[in-house]
């Protein structure tokens, strides 16, 4: 094991409390289950900066070395860091994953994958025309011997064999589900953009290519389920924070098309992957809100995560999610509406946060600050109850 990363678990062992990580996890079980809670989970992120005392290898370094991107998950992963748990006392869970970006089951089906400098692998496509339809759907899902498949399978070994090594580690850091994307957006990254012009010109082939595509991801999560070291209750973990239900489908390419096409043509596929991990969630990057409610009557849905919460009508979706009780994941907020406690009053609960800060330093003031601001409230709710002796 590489010094740098040993210095870091032994750092991880001081500063790592099991009993504050528990509270972590039942703070943003009880919001996600649309239960009272006296405050909001609140994730902060913020950039690398002088106060990190490990600092991250450039990302590029990571993928042939599966000690350093557990390295790298554990020091800033989502502009996040569980090592930096001593100088700021936020709502983070303790997640590692195998990092390999978006590409993992594209590059199962032999889409060219690309990683050049600083920046996660990519698929590239010429012309917009990738793999055919007809070799995507004849492939056999249940073989997970191609692509990039072998070498998550190899990271997650790496991580499972060091964190042995530290008993209380392992029982604190869970090792979650890599990035598996979903149905369509894996069927986008593999026959390009082309596929939108078939979801009218070959409807049934794309039907076909997407039963492959869900069988396969179905097989990758239960396979890679024997080094997950989370519980399998309801909740999971996904983008650093807690989710409801067991994988996290992406849907950033269903967006592009009509929520009628979606409900028609995607949605069953989606149905299928969450049914068969015992629900899931919905996460996209752009607006969400044309296609919440298609993704609010999903069969199996758990929570819709945010990618872009800024370009969203997040009133109006909490309106419609609070109708279901499924709970909006990753929401954030002004500073104004975190320090005065504004949030809590727009919303009590079904959400969790997280905001972006500048610097670590500011993250840690504006989460005292919306500390205080909910102890206060606690405080005065206290006082206001009648006392049961008089």
């Amino acid at each position: 094991m590489n010094q740098q990363l040993e210095a870091l678990l032994e750092h991880l062992h001081v500063v790592l409390d099991q009993e504050r990580q528990q509270e972590i996890e039942g703070l943003h079980r009880r919001a996600l289950n649309w239960e009272p809670v006296d405050r909001l989970p609140l994730v902060m992120s913020y950039p690398v900066c002088e106060d990190f005392p490990f600092p991250p290898y450039p990302h590029s370094a990571i993928f042939d070395d599966p000690e350093k991107m557990l390295f790298n998950e554990l020091v800033h992963a989502f502009n996040t860091s569980v090592s930096l748990r001593g100088k700021l006392d936020d709502d983070l869970p303790c997640t590692v994953r195998a990092n390999f970006g978006t590409v993992l089951i594209a590059s199962m089906f032999g889409a060219h994958i690309q990683q050049m400098g600083e920046n996660p692998p990519w698929v590239v496509v010429a012309d917009g025309r990738g793999i055919s339809l007809e070799a995507i759907a004849d492939r056999d899902p249940s073989d997970l011997s191609r692509g990039w498949f072998p070498r998550v399978v190899e990271t997650y070994e790496a991580y499972r064999d060091i964190l042995s090594l530290w008993p209380e580690l392992q029982r604190t850091i869970y090792m979650v589900l890599p990035d598996l994307q979903g149905p369509f957006d894996n069927l986008e990254l593999i026959a390009g953009s082309s596929v939108f012009a078939a979801l009218y010109a070959e409807p049934d082939l794309v039907i076909r290519a997407l039963e492959t595509l869900a069988a396969t991801q179905i097989a990758a999560a239960r396979y890679l389920a024997r080094f997950i070291s989370e519980e399998t209750d309801g909740f999971s973990h996904q983008h650093a924070t807690v989710i409801k239900g067991h994988i996290l489908l992406r849907d950033d390419s269903a967006i592009l098309m009509s929520p009628e096409m979606y409900q028609r043509q995607i949605a069953m596929h989606d149905e299928r992957v969450m049914r068969a991990m015992g629900g899931g969630g919905v996460h996209t990057c752009g607006n969400m809100g044309t296609h919440a409610e298609a993704f609010l009557n999903l069969d199996g849905i758990g929570c819709l995560d945010l990618g872009q919460p800024e370009l969203n009508d997040i009133d109006g979706i909490y309106a419609l999610a609070r109708m279901k009780r499924v709970p909006l994941i990753r929401v954030a907020v002004p500073q104004e509406d975190l320090v005065t406690g504004k949030v809590l009053d727009r919303f009590p609960t079904g959400v969790t946060l997280v905001h972006g800060a500048c610097s670590l330093k500011d993250a840690a003031r504006i989460m005292s600050a919306y500390r205080r601001e909910a102890d206060s409230r606690g405080k005065r709710r206290m006082a206001k109850r009648p006392d049961p002796l008089d």
